[in-house]
Order: C-alpha cells, then structure tokens, then sequence
C-alpha cells in the first residue's frame, strides 16, 4: 500500500511515503536473523583448531592444537547467517520492500564504532587474530562487523508485531532447549557426557575419551561454554519470558510461556553467576518502576512469579548446600575488601625473583631462597647466602631447613632448568648460555616485568575472583588504546603476560597462566578496538536506554509490543551492568545486538503511531 502526501510548501513536490508496517514479507526472508537468535547459541560442535607456529600459541598454552567445542562454529555461523540476511536485505530494500530508517542518532555511534574495529585490525599486534579471533573466542574483526550489522539489520526487518513475533518466538525456542539442558546439567545428568550428546557434538572421524566440560556440581553451563556466560544469557532472556508470559493470550501460549519463564529463573539461580545476579537485580529495579502499574493489573501472574522465585532460591539453596546463599553474600563489596584486607595480612606474599647470569632469586614476605648454577651443579642459599641442606630423591629435592617446607624443587630432565612450587604456586625457570629465563605462557624464554597498576585497586587484586588484578593492569593500558586499539580479540597479546610477581599473588595463579580477558567488557573493548570504539558503543547503549526510559514511562503498556519493547529495555539495561563483571563472547553477544536492534524497532514504532513527544 503506498499512500501519497502532499505538502503544500513553495515547491509544491509531493512525497511518498511507503507503509512498511502493513507489508507481512514471507519468513523466508528473515530465516538467517532467526537462525542467530535461536540456532547460534546452541552450537556446540568439536574443531581441532590449528596453533602450530602462530602468535596465539606463544600466548596461550603453547599446544599445537585445540579442541574447541563452544566459540568456533558460533563465530563462523554468525558471520555467515549476517552476510545473508546483510545480502538479503539489500535486495529487499532496492525492491522497496524493507526501510532504511531514519535513525541517524544509533547508525552514526554504530558506524564510528565499526570503524575503529577496521582501524585496530589494520594496525592489529596480530593481524590474524584480529581478523578472525583469539583461540576459544573467535571474535575477530568480522564477527565484531557482523554484530554491528545485526543491530542495523534488525531493526530494519522489525517492521511490525508479525516481525517481533517471529524473533520471539525463535527466543522461545531457545529458553526452552537451553533451560532443559541446564536443568539437568545441575541436577547431574549432562547431556553431553551422555551417548546420544557426544554423537551429536562430536564428527565421526573424532574420537575423545573423557570428555569432560564440568564446571563443578550443581551448576549449569548450558551450550554457553562458561557459567559467567550463562548469568548473561539469563539476564538477556527472563525479561523475554516474563513478557511473553504476560502477551499470552491462548492456555497453550501461556503454558508454553509459563514454562520458559521457570526455566529461565531456574537457569539464573542455578548457573551460580554473580555477574547474572547483579544484572537481574539492577534490571529488576528498572522494571518495578516502569512495569508497576502491569504488576498491579497482572497481580496474579506477578504473585506467581514471586512464589517460584522465592521457592526456586530457597530450593535451590538447600539443594546446593548453601553454596547459592553464599555465593549471594560475596556481592557484599564492603564485606568483601574488609575480608580481602584481614587476608592480606596473614598472606604469604611474593616480592621478587631475580634473574641472574648463573643465579636466580625468590624472594617472599617470609623468606628468600637464593639458586645458584655452577656446571652441572645446582646449590641453595639462604637470604645470607649461607649454603642450605638438602636431601635428593632422583630428580626431586627437599631443602631440610623448615623455614623451606613450603618449596618443592624439581630438577627437569626434559630441558636444562628446574621446576620450584612454592606455597603451591609453580615457576619454571630455564638454564640457556645467556643467563637464567623463566618459562612463560606458550613456551616463551622470559624475565619477570611488572605492569603500571591502578592505585586504588592496590591490595584488591583478588576481589570478584582476581578482577581487581585484572582490572588493576587493563587501566592503565588504555592510555596507549585512545585512537586505535590493540586489535580486536588481541587483548592476550597486548596484556603483559610476564608479570609473574602479581600472578604468583593471585588466587588460584601460577606463573605462566594466561589472562586472555579482562572480565570487563568495556575494558575488553578499549583494549582491543580502541577507547574511541568505547564511547561510540555506549554512545548507542545510552541513547537507546534514556530514549527508552523517557518513552515507556508514559505508556500504559496495554500493547503487547509496548511490554515487548519494555522487556527488551529491561534485558538491554541489565547485560550492560552484567558486563561490568563479564566479557563479551560469541555465545551471548549475537543475542545482545540482536534485543537491542528490535528494541529500537519497536521504539520508533511505539513513539510515530502514538502522540508521545
């Protein structure tokens, strides 16, 4: 239908306006942005992935090739179904039958942004890594420009309530499968640990004994790869499911609504996640503001809710023994610097290691043992230099002063060097003709260098599980990442890996351990794309939050796409404080892009066929 407007200017022209929300284009056309939303992330899928002799070896584990169940397959999948849809969208617009909306405010910020990762790529560390991802992330530059894409995309295609429809439906799908798989990952039955799973995830040339992708009991990973990621997911998806369970209109809509919502409650609860903790918690107080006159009007859907999610704690609480309460009471960050500091007192701390051209140093907060390497002779001092006893077994030793009962002392047949753990954290250190290295990540011959830290991050370092550490290092980094950044899934590269002192004094740390992410994910994207691409990514985040937050309190959500669109602002806002906790990943991302596209959408619908200013 095409409906003529005349405008009586001095020009007297005349203008067509084309009526895209009456147009029901066939669902053929929207197959690949569907495919994202319900099919990406639950790929799980083996691929030997080739290391051999590339920079992502050197800073990773060394291996020569990894198996990749979770990142790969998702990656390549989202680049290709983007290309598509990118494809099939250009001829629908040439035929007139999609829009290029009028959306300067989100294409401009989505466009600096998309940029700058074209930037950082070309003056990438690595230009490979940056063009299709680090090992076990694989967001490269192209799966970086396929989220972008997927943003403009969608919100080109959502053109009506049969378009939002359609993507909800395909988040339904996935609420339930992942919810089902997560369901009984915690209660011990792990779909792919089981016959049927490792046929479904494993090629028949590939034959893996032990398989194994536990993350402890009682918690859930789904098709997610990680339980942070999870929190993540179910922070995006159970505003979804609340909506959908409130638009419902036929029993079998809400039942099948009903039971996505449970799921998605059960997968939040249960995946352990503190990072999805905050973001419901943070986003749940934006929706009692915006959503109260509904939960007064759907009181008896709003009393359900509040009895399963009481029962759903409560339950799930006792069945971990606690460890659900527990982990609750950690998101104290008073409580938690207060206990961090208490420790910091008792702690054994690492100040130093020294290397030398035939000795070497470790030097703690307790006691310093000196090495010295003479031929094939290997002696051990005191802090005095004063010759320490030893008792040998093969190629392992004991040094018989107790004040060393902490240390164990390996000498390595397999190359000229010596393997100590002291006070259960390990240092490889090498004998070469040039002096005494130590054994970094990948294999590396390395010295010790420490990075610049964030001051009032000094002595928090393993706060929110080493984040503080983390975040410490990643700060001050971005000083040398305003215009271009490292490159995109560079992070692993561009942080210093060989800052073994603060390492060794972390928890759960060895000397060599890769940090490949800063569990941030703004600090993730000014690392890697630039402190520019940042701004021009919270840029679109803060125009769509404050438009949406101004928009929504003035209607009365009597709409299904009004509560649709409420819902998506509600998922939006709480990933964006999740990420503050957590990285961006393949597994959750597509989703993100994908809510805030048809968030707009929906917007800009809501707000021209309304007299909202």
């Amino acid at each position: 239908m095409i409906k003529l407007n005349k405008k009586n200017d001095n020009k007297a022209k005349n203008t067509i306006t084309i009526d895209y929300e009456n147009k029901k284009l066939s669902v053929f056309y929207y197959i690949p942005l569907l495919l994202i939303a319900g099919f990406v992330p639950l790929i799980v899928y083996a691929k030997y992935v080739d290391l051999a002799g590339t920079t992502q070896s050197l800073y990773w584990t060394g291996q020569h090739q990894y198996l990749d169940f979770f990142s790969y397959w998702k990656a390549r999948w989202v680049m290709v179904l983007t290309a598509i849809a990118l494809i099939t969208y250009i001829i629908l617009y040439k035929q007139k039958n999609l829009p290029l909306k009028n959306l300067k405010q989100y294409y401009i910020p989505l466009g600096i942004y998309a940029i700058f990762v074209i930037i950082s790529t070309i003056f990438a560390k690595d230009t490979q890594t940056a063009l299709w991802g680090f090992v076990d992330m694989y967001q490269g530059m192209l799966v970086l420009l396929s989220y972008v894409l997927i943003t403009f995309l969608t919100i080109n295609f959502v053109n009506n309530e049969r378009d939002v429809n359609l993507f909800v439906n395909a988040f339904l799908f996935l609420m339930i499968v992942e919810g089902v798989i997560g369901l009984g990952q915690y209660f011990g039955f792990d779909l792919f640990q089981a016959k049927i799973g490792k046929d479904l995830i494993l090629p028949n040339y590939l034959v893996v004994d032990n398989l194994s992708f536990s993350f402890g009991p009682k918690t859930i990973y789904g098709t997610l790869f990680n339980t942070n990621f999870v929190g993540s997911f179910a922070t995006l998806m159970l505003p979804i499911s609340i909506a959908l369970l409130l638009t419902s209109k036929t029993n079998k809509q809400k039942i099948i609504s009903a039971i996505a919502t449970v799921l998605m409650i059960f997968t939040w609860i249960g995946c352990n996640s503190r990072a999805g903790y905050l973001g419901v918690a943070v986003s749940a107080i934006f929706a009692l503001w915006l959503f109260r006159k509904t939960i007064i009007k759907h009181w008896k859907i709003s009393a359900s809710f509040a009895v399963i999610l009481i029962v759903a704690f409560l339950g799930l609480n006792t069945i971990s023994g606690g460890a659900i309460f527990a982990r609750i009471k950690t998101l104290n960050i008073k409580q938690q610097i207060e206990n961090i500091k208490t420790a910091n007192e008792d702690t054994v701390k690492f100040e130093d290691i020294t290397l030398g051209k035939e000795t070497f140093t470790i030097k703690t907060n307790k006691e310093t043992l000196n090495f010295k390497v003479d031929g094939d002779k290997l002696y051990f001092l005191d802090e005095n230099n004063k010759e320490l006893e030893i008792t040998s077994k093969r190629n392992q030793i004991t040094i018989n002063d107790p004040k060393y009962v902490n240390y164990s002392i390996t000498i390595q047949d397999k190359y000229p060097g010596v393997s100590v753990i002291a006070y259960g954290k390990t240092i490889n250190f090498y004998i070469t003709d040039n002096g005494i290295k130590i054994i970094g990540s990948g294999g590396r011959l390395t010295e010790p260098k420490s990075s610049p830290f964030f001051e009032p991050l000094r002595g928090l370092e393993t706060i929110g599980s080493n984040r503080g550490y983390e975040w410490g290092a990643t700060i001050p980094m971005l000083k040398d990442y305003i215009f271009s950044g490292a490159g995109p899934d560079n992070y692993p590269i561009a942080f210093n890996q060989d800052d073994f002192i603060a390492k060794l004094n972390l928890i759960d740390f060895d000397a060599n351990i890769v940090v490949d992410k800063p569990h941030n994910m703004y600090l993730q994207i000014a690392v890697s794309t630039g402190v520019i691409s940042l701004i021009a990514f919270l840029v679109v985040c803060l125009i769509y939050v404050a438009t949406g937050l101004a928009l929504f309190t003035k209607v009365n959500f009597a709409k299904a796409e009004e509560i649709i669109g409420g819902a998506c602002l509600i998922s939006v806002i709480g990933y964006l404080f999740a990420g503050l906790f957590n990285d961006s990943v393949t597994s959750v991302a597509p989703l993100f892009w994908l809510i805030l596209g048809i968030g707009i959408s929906i917007n800009l619908k809501i707000k021209k066929n309304s007299s909202i200013n």
